[in-house]
C-alpha cells in the first residue's frame, strides 16, 4: 500500500504531528466552512521519509549544535551545514509525484500558490514560532512548487529556528515539517486581527492591523498599517489610527513578490471600509467560538470584495484582562508608604503570605495596633501591594493644610514615641551617653592619627567638644537613635544570641519533617509557623538591628551633606567595597566559575546550555563532579534566597536559572575577577577620604572621622540580617506543594500554586473535606478569581505614598522609596545612593527568568534587588531600581561594587527599554533616558 503524503486542506486528518500547527488550524477552519483558500497539505510523513531516505537525521542532529562566538552560542554555521545537505539530497519520486498531482488538481494550470511551512511545534499557545520558518508566495508551476516544499523543509533548520528550539528546551530530533500549499489570494487589502487586545489583555476589544496589498507586509513589519480598535460586543469602532502605509507587497510577475510604493492618495485613506471591518469582525467572533473562546490571532485578506481567512492561532502570552483600581489606603490606614520591609516585595502579595507574614508575623510584637491611630496592623496591602502605615497621632491631629507643613523632626520624634522599645527618655539617655564613644573611637585610630587627635583634643573644652564630636547636628532626627556604639552593640548582641538562632531553630525543626509522609495537619502547621516566624524575625528585633546600619550610614551621609553641601559627597563613597554576605556569595560563585574554566567541555556546556536546563545537563556530565559538589554547597548556603520576599516566588534552590545566568557571565568574561571590584572601591575610598581631609580641619575633621568610624563599625550588619530573609522558604514551599497536590488529587484545587491563594482557615476547611471524602468545589472559582486579580494588579504601578498629598509631608517624603516623575520628561529623579556618573545601555531585568538578559558593561534596571540578585552586579556598570532608597539592599551592594546607583525612580522598568542608552548620576540622583538614534 502506497503511503499518502498529501491531503486536501479540507480534511479531518488534522493531527498536529501529521500536518503541523498551521495545517491543523486551516483544516479545522475549512471543515467549519469558513472561506479558507483551497489547496493541499504535504504531511510531516513526507519530510520524515525524505530525511530517512537520504540518511540525514543523524547528520542533522550531529550538526545541530551551537558554536561559541564571543562566549555566546551561535547557530549560523550549523544551519548552513544542515541546509547544504538538505539542498543536495533528492526527494523520492513517490513524494514529488503526489505533490505534482495534488497541484495539478487545483483549478487551473500553473495556478499561483502560497507554499507555507507548518511545523509540528508551531502556532501553539505557549510557542508560536512566528517568523521562524519560511513562506514562499506567488509560486507557479509543478517544479517550482516541489522546490518551494523542499525550501520549507530546509527552513526548519534556519539559525533562528534552531536557536528558538534550543532556548526553549525543545528536542531538535522531535521536530518535523508539514507544508501548506494554498491558492494565492491577490489581495487588495490584508492584515491581522486579534480577538483580544494583546497589549493590555482586554477581552472586550478586537485589534485590527490593515494595509494594502499582500499581508506579508503587515506580518513582517515592513509597513506601518492602519489600526482599528473595535468593541467586541457592539462591533463599533472605538478608535482608528491611519498608518502611513508607504509600501505594499504585490506579485512580481509570475513568480515571487516585490515591495512597491503606495500612492500618496491611498496612503491618506483607510484601507478598510466600515462594511469590510464589520464583516471581518463578525467572522473573527465565529472563529473564536470555533476555538472554544480562546482568543485568536487571525490572518485575513480581501480580494474583489470577498473576505478570505488565511490562518488562525492562539494569541501567545496574552495578559489577564485589565482591571480598574483605586489607590486608597485600606481602612483603618489613612497614610501609607512603600518602605521598610515591603521594599522586598515588588509584586502584589499572595493571600497566604499576606495573612501569615504581613498581618500575623509582623504584628506579634505590636499588640493593640502598635500605637496606630484607629488600631490595626502597621503593614497593610492596597491592591495587593504591601505598604507601611504612617498613622501617627501627630499627623491625624492636624488639618490637611497643616499636615503639609509638618517637619521631619516632628514626625520622626512621633515615630520614636510610638515604638515602645525606643521611648523619648531612652533616646535622650542614649544621646547623652554617646560622648562615652570618644574613648573607643580614639583607641581604634592608628598611632599617627591618635597622636594627632590627642594633640587637638587637649586644646579643646572636653565636655563641649565631646558632645559636638559625637552629635554634630543635635537638631537632625537621624542623630537621635543608634548613635552610641555600646547601645548598638547591645542590639546586635540580642540579634546574634536570640533572633538569629530562633529563625535557624525554626528551619531546623521543620527541615526534619518528610513532607511526603507528613499528615495534612502537620504540613499546614509547618507552613503557618514558618510564615509567622519569618515576619516575627523582622519585627521583633531584626528591623532594629538593620536600623543600626541604616542609621549610622545615614548619620555619615547627613554630616557630609550639611558640612560640605557643594561637593556631592555621599556615605557610599566611604563604605563601598566592605566585605559582606553578598560579596562572599559572589566570591563563592566565582570559585565555581574557575572550576568550569578549567575544562573546555564544561565551559562549552555552561555557555551553550540555556540556564533553565543547565543543572540537569551538569548532573549528567561525566566531567562535572567537582562543579556539582561546589554548586550543591553553594545552594545549601544561599539556596534559600529568593527574588522576592513573598513565598509564592521560587527560591534559588528551586530555580537556579538566575544564578546560572550570572555563572555564565563569569565564565564568559575571562578578565573578570572579584578582586577587581575591591581594588576599584578601595581607590574610591582613598581618593574621597583625601578630598574630605583637605577640606575639613579641627572639630569638623574629627566629627567626620567619628561618623566614619561608627558607620564602618556597623555597616556589615545590614547584609547579615538580610541574609536570613526567607530563610525557611525552601522548606515551606515543598510542604505547601505537597499539601496542594493532595488537594488537587481530591479535586478540591486544580493548579500547582493554588494553595498560596487561600488563607490558613480556608486551607483547614479544604483539609477537612479531603479527610472526610466529601466533594468541595467552592474554592475552585475563588482561587481562579484571586489569581487573575493578582495578575491584573501586577500591571498597575503602585504609588510610593498614599494619599498623594502625603508626599508633601517632610517626615513622610523623608522616608519614601519612590520618587514621582514627569512622564513627559526624559529625566527621571530617584535617590542617589552610590556615587558616580555613567552612560551605557540598559539591561532591563524584571525577574529571575530574565537574568540572561543582563549584558556585561550595561546598567542594570530592575524593580528592586534582593541578595539573590547580587551576582548580576558583578557585570553591571550602574544600577537603577523602581523602588528603594538608602535603606535598600541595592544601595549597599552597588557601593560594594563601586558602581553608580539611583534607586526609587518609580517605573524605570516600564519607561526604560532594554538596550536603550541611559545616563545615571549617582550623586545627583538622576537618570537621563536618551532617545533612540
Amino acid at each position: 500500500m502506497v503511503t499518502t503524503f498529501t491531503t486536501p486542506i479540507k480534511t479531518t486528518q488534522n493531527d498536529l504531528d501529521l500536518v503541523g500547527g498551521k495545517g491543523r488550524s486551516l483544516a479545522r477552519m475549512s471543515c467549519a466552512d469558513f472561506d479558507v483558500p483551497g489547496g493541499f497539505l504535504v504531511t510531516t510523513d513526507a519530510y520524515k521519509k525524505f530525511i530517512e531516505d537520504s540518511d540525514l537525521k543523524s547528520k542533522i542532529i550531529e550538526f545541530a549544535k551551537p558554536e561559541l562566538r564571543d562566549g555566546y552560542p551561535n547557530f549560523e554555521t550549523c544551519s548552513k551545514k544542515i541546509n547544504e545537505i538538505i539542498t543536495n539530497a533528492d526527494i523520492d519520486t513517490i513524494i514529488t509525484d503526489q505533490i505534482r498531482a495534488a497541484y495539478s488538481e487545483l483549478d487551473q494550470n500553473n495556478l499561483s500558490v502560497a507554499v507555507r511551512s507548518s511545523a509540528n511545534a508551531e502556532d501553539l499557545p505557549d510557542f508560536s514560532f512566528a517568523g521562524q520558518q519560511e513562506t514562499f508566495l506567488n509560486v507557479s508551476g509543478e517544479d517550482e512548487v516541489v522546490s518551494a516544499v523542499k525550501k520549507c523543509w530546509s527552513s526548519l533548520w534556519t539559525s533562528q529556528a534552531i536557536s528558538y528550539r534550543h532556548q526553549n528546551g525543545i528536542d531538535q530530533s522531535s521536530v518535523a515539517m508539514g507544508v501548506v500549499v494554498q491558492i494565492m489570494i491577490p489581495s487588495e487589502v490584508s492584515g491581522i486581527l486579534f480577538t483580544a487586545n494583546p497589549t493590555n489583555g482586554e477581552r472586550s476589544e478586537m485589534i485590527i492591523n490593515s494595509s494594502f496589498g499582500l499581508g506579508e507586509a503587515v506580518v513582517g513589519g515592513q509597513v506601518t498599517p492602519d489600526t482599528f480598535i473595535v468593541d467586541k460586543e457592539t462591533l463599533s469602532s472605538k478608535e482608528t489610527v491611519l498608518g502611513p502605509k508607504e509600501h505594499q507587497i504585490v506579485y512580481d510577475g509570475n513568480q515571487g513578490i516585490k515591495l512597491e510604493k503606495v500612492s500618496k492618495s491611498d496612503q491618506a485613506i483607510s484601507s478598510l471600509s466600515d462594511p469590510m471591518l464589520s464583516e471581518l469582525c463578525e467572522a473573527a467572533l465565529k472563529i473564536e467560538e470555533l476555538y472554544e473562546g480562546t482568543p485568536q490571532d487571525i490572518e485575513w485578506a480581501f480580494c474583489n470584495g470577498k473576505l478570505h481567512l488565511l490562518q488562525s492561532r492562539p494569541i501567545t502570552n496574552l495578559p489577564v484582562p485589565p482591571i480598574e483600581v483605586d489607590w486608597i489606603p485600606t481602612p483603618p490606614a489613612k497614610y501609607v508608604a512603600r518602605r521598610q520591609i515591603v521594599e522586598n516585595m515588588p509584586d502584589p502579595l499572595c493571600p497566604l503570605f499576606e495573612e501569615l507574614y504581613l498581618h500575623r508575623g509582623l504584628e506579634l510584637v505590636r499588640p493593640d495596633g502598635a500605637g496606630m491611630v484607629g488600631g490595626g496592623p502597621m503593614f497593610v496591602t492596597v491592591n495587593g501591594y504591601g505598604y507601611m502605615r504612617f498613622d501617627l497621632q501627630l499627623i491625624h491631629d492636624m488639618k490637611i493644610d497643616r499636615i503639609k507643613d509638618l517637619s521631619e523632626e516632628e514626625i520622626e520624634a512621633e515615630e520614636f514615641k510610638m515604638m515602645n522599645k525606643f521611648s523619648a527618655e531612652k533616646i535622650a539617655k542614649v544621646a547623652s551617653s554617646a560622648i562615652s564613644d570618644v574613648k573607643p573611637f580614639r583607641e581604634d585610630l592608628n598611632s599617627e592619627d591618635r597622636q594627632a587627635f590627642d594633640k587637638w583634643h587637649k586644646t579643646q573644652d572636653r565636655d563641649t567638644t565631646d558632645a559636638l564630636l559625637t552629635i554634630p547636628y543635635p537638631e537632625q532626627p537621624t542623630y537621635l537613635a543608634f548613635n552610641h556604639s555600646k547601645w548598638n552593640d547591645g542590639i546586635l548582641k540580642r540579634w546574634y544570641e536570640y533572633t538569629k538562632p530562633r529563625i535557624e531553630n525554626v528551619a531546623t525543626k521543620w527541615k526534619k519533617v518528610d513532607a511526603k509522609h507528613a499528615t495534612n495537619k502537620m504540613l499546614l502547621d509547618g507552613i503557618v509557623e514558618m510564615g509567622i516566624e519569618e515576619g516575627n524575625y523582622w519585627s521583633d528585633d531584626s528591623s532594629h538591628t538593620f536600623g543600626v546600619a541604616k542609621s549610622t550610614d545615614d548619620q555619615l551621609n547627613t554630616f557630609l551633606k550639611l558640612t560640605l553641601p557643594d561637593h556631592n559627597f555621599t556615605s557610599g563613597q566611604f563604605l563601598s567595597g566592605i566585605d559582606s554576605k553578598s560579596m562572599q556569595a559572589n566570591g563563592d560563585l566565582f570559585e565555581i566559575a574557575k572550576l568550569v574554566r578549567e575544562s573546555d567541555e564544561l565551559e562549552y556546556l555552561v555557555l551553550t546550555v540555556p540556564a533553565p536546563f543547565l543543572m540537569a545537563a551538569l548532573q549528567k556530565h561525566k566531567c562535572a563532579g567537582e562543579v556539582n559538589k561546589a554548586l550543591d554547597s553553594y545552594l545549601r548556603l544561599y539556596g534559600h534566597q529568593g527574588y522576592s520576599l513573598d513565598f509564592i516566588e521560587p527560591t534559588q534552590k528551586e530555580d537556579p536559572s538566575g544564578l546560572f545566568a550570572s555563572l555564565k557571565a563569569m565564565v564568559r568574561d575571562k578578565n573578570y575577577h572579584p578582586d577587581n571590584q575591591k581594588t576599584k572601591t578601595a581607590k574610591i575610598r582613598k581618593e574621597k577620604f583625601e578630598e574630605v581631609s583637605e577640606l575639613l580641619s579641627g572639630l569638623e575633621y574629627w566629627q567626620f572621622r567619628f561618623r566614619l568610624w561608627l558607620s564602618r563599625k556597623f555597616n556589615y550588619i545590614r547584609e547579615e540580617v538580610a541574609f536570613y530573609f526567607g530563610y525557611t522558604w525552601s522548606i515551606l514551599r515543598p510542604m505547601a506543594f505537597e499539601l496542594n497536590q493532595r488537594l488537587v488529587d481530591a479535586g478540591i484545587l486544580t493548579g500547582n500554586h493554588d494553595i498560596f491563594f487561600l488563607k490558613s482557615d480556608e486551607i483547614e476547611e479544604c483539609i477537612a473535606a479531603l479527610e472526610s471524602g466529601k466533594p468541595m468545589e467552592k474554592y475552585l472559582s475563588i482561587v481562579k478569581e484571586r489569581i487573575n486579580h493578582r495578575e491584573a494588579c501586577k500591571r498597575h504601578h503602585p504609588p510610593g505614598t498614599l494619599p498623594s498629598y502625603a508626599s508633601k509631608v517632610d517626615g513622610i517624603s523623608f522616608k519614601e522609596t519612590q520618587r514621582k516623575n514627569d512622564e513627559n520628561s526624559n529625566e527621571m529623579l530617584g535617590f542617589p545612593v552610590s556615587s558616580g556618573v555613567i552612560t551605557a545601555k540598559a539591561s532591563v531585568v524584571t525577574g529571575p527568568s530574565e537574568f540572561d538578559k543582563m549584558e556585561p558593561g550595561s546598567i542594570l534596571v530592575s524593580p528592586l534587588t534582593t541578595p539573590a540578585w547580587t551576582q548580576l552586579f558583578a557585570h553591571a556598570v550602574g544600577l537603577v531600581t523602581d523602588i528603594g532608597s538608602i535603606l535598600a539592599h541595592g544601595s549597599i551592594v552597588a557601593r560594594e561594587y563601586g558602581i553608580p546607583a539611583v534607586l526609587g525612580v518609580g517605573n524605570g522598568t516600564v519607561r526604560i527599554k532594554h538596550g536603550q542608552t541611559i545616563t545615571i548620576d549617582g550623586d545627583a540622583g538622576t537618570v537621563i533616558i536618551h532617545e533612540d538614534e
